[in-house]
Parts: C-alpha cells; structure tokens; sequence
C-alpha cells in the first residue's frame, strides 16, 4: 500500500506502512497537524490512524542478505580496542529519497502499463510512452543518485563495510586518529608514530585523509604496508595540508581491499579522489541489478 504524509505544505511519499511509522517517528511529526492518506486519497489525522498503521506494518527486521565474502582470511585480528569513529544515521532523510525513487519507478511502470493496455486495445502506442535510451539514461542516473543518498543516510554502505572489516562484527574495524601537528613534516611523523604505537604501520587495507568530517582522500594499499604507502607514496600530495585527521580500515582478508576501498569512496565521496575505485563491491551488484530491471521495464 503506498501511503503519502502531508501538513498541508509538503507532502511525503509513497511510503509502506513501516517506513510511514518510521517516519512520522524519526521526525517528530505533530499528529495533529499531519494527515496521511492511501490510494482512496481521502486524507486523515496523522493521530487517529496509527493503530491502523502499526497493524499494517511489517518490521523488516535486522537480517539482511549478504553479498560480500564471508568473514575469515589472512589478516590477524586485533589485539587491542581502537578509537572509531561513529557515522551518524539519518533514517527520515533516507525514507525521503525512497519515496522519490518510488515515484520515479511508477512514472517508468505507468508508461509499460499505457503501452501494454494499447496492446490490449490493438492499437499503436503513442509515441510519448516510449522511453527513449536518453530518457533511460537519465532516469538510470537519477536512481542511481537517489539510492547512493539512501546508502548514506540509511547506513547500508556502512552495512557492507562491516562485513569485510576486522574487529567486533557490530561495528567498523578502524582506528581513528586526530593530528594535532599542522605542519606537514611534524603531521607525517605523527601518523608515523601512531601507526607504530598501534601495531598498524606493517598492515594492509584502506586509509582516509580527512578534515574535519570531511574526507579528502580515500586509498588502498596491498602491495605496500599502509606505512609506506602513506607516508612515502602520498609524500608531497596537497592534501597533506588540510588533513587533521586520519582513519585506517582493516579488512579481514586482503583480497577484499579494493572492494572495501570503492565502499569507502561511495561512502563518503572524497573531494580529491579522482577515480571511483574497482566496480565488484555489494553495491555495484545491487545497481546493475537496477539497471538491468529498468532496461527490461522499459522494452518497448
């Protein structure tokens, strides 16, 4: 059942019965001022309805299908607890780009449907029911934009990214550090020294130059340890600058690096990366399992 939320300004949706309640929860929504309405488009009080909703919901639960490589390989675990970094969740903002994925999704359908009921009839479709292949392409992207959104918001890349790294299966296996040098030769020296204190300099895996909360750029390495890969190959790169701050991933096995570095890089979009990493990861599955399905939608 699609569901639209509205306080007579905006309006949200279409969302499930679940996603509705998630919502409506996450937002704080007033019930009083917020309506919501299903296909018979009679809208109603936010309030009186949520009995009616909480019977049509059905949680999704916690359990979702794996697609990366199972957990094990080459890397030892580690021996201590490291300082992460926590990734905030913002669940309401990623229920609104579901919603506009769904709409875009029914305007593609709602032209299958014209063009099969012309079949229906025994007449020639119109023309503007066609989806040519520019018209394809930009709704593929625009989808494409739309999901990353979610992942972000949502936290399922950071789901993905969980399932190849080290440490407690409940949380990224990294280690975060904050620079408090702002010379660049007093900076490198630091990471030098952090990364010997904490048994990281001899590893391999994925490393993040960041300002602020902000990602500068995002690397791999497994042909290097991280030690010289960034204090040596990275040496004299500009970004070394506005770096303040540095986060090392672990993978649990090596030969997950470069899946685990093109999460990381949809993750969190560093400004100075000028390549979007090796295609193979669980999210490059799931959007050519999109695109597939669009093509097929839109056969004409």
């Amino acid at each position: 059942m699609s569901l639209y939320l509205s306080d007579g300004k905006d309006v949200v949706g279409p969302l499930d019965a679940y996603e509705a309640l998630k919502y409506a929860k996450g937002q704080k929504l007033s019930l009083e001022n917020w309506q919501i309405c299903d296909s018979s488009h009679l809208w109603k009080p936010l309030s009186g309805e949520l009995p009616n909703l909480a019977l049509q919901a059905l949680d999704p639960g916690t359990t979702r299908p794996k697609t990366e490589s199972p957990a094990g390989g080459d890397q030892t675990k580690p021996r201590r607890k490291y300082e992460s970094l926590v990734d905030p969740i913002d669940e309401p903002a990623a229920l609104e780009r579901l919603a506009k994925i769904r709409l875009m999704l029914d305007s593609v359908w709602e032209k299958q449907r014209e063009r099969i009921i012309a079949v229906v009839k025994n007449r020639d479709s119109a023309d503007s029911l066609k989806v040519a292949g520019k018209d394809l392409q930009a709704v593929q992207e625009q989808i494409n934009n739309l999901t990353l959104e979610y992942w972000r918001k949502a936290g399922t890349l950071l789901e993905w990214v969980r399932d190849l790294t080290w440490g407690d299966p409940d949380e990224v296996g990294d280690y975060y550090m904050k620079l408090t040098s702002t010379e660049i030769d007093k900076k490198m020296e630091e990471v030098r020294t952090k990364l010997e204190e904490n048994e990281l300099n001899e590893q391999v895996g994925c490393y993040c130059f960041m300002n602020g909360r902000n990602y500068e750029y995002i690397g791999e390495t497994t042909e290097q340890t991280l030690a010289v890969r960034i204090l040596t190959g990275h040496k004299n790169k500009d970004w070394w600058d506005r770096t303040d701050a540095m986060r090392i991933i672990i993978p649990k096995n090596s030969k997950n690096t470069k899946r685990l570095e093109r999460l990381l890089i949809l993750a969190y979009d560093p400004k100075s990366n000028t390549a979007e990493g090796r295609k193979t990861s669980a999210a490059d599955e799931v959007l050519e399992t999109i695109s597939d399905e669009l093509s097929e939608l839109t056969k004409t």
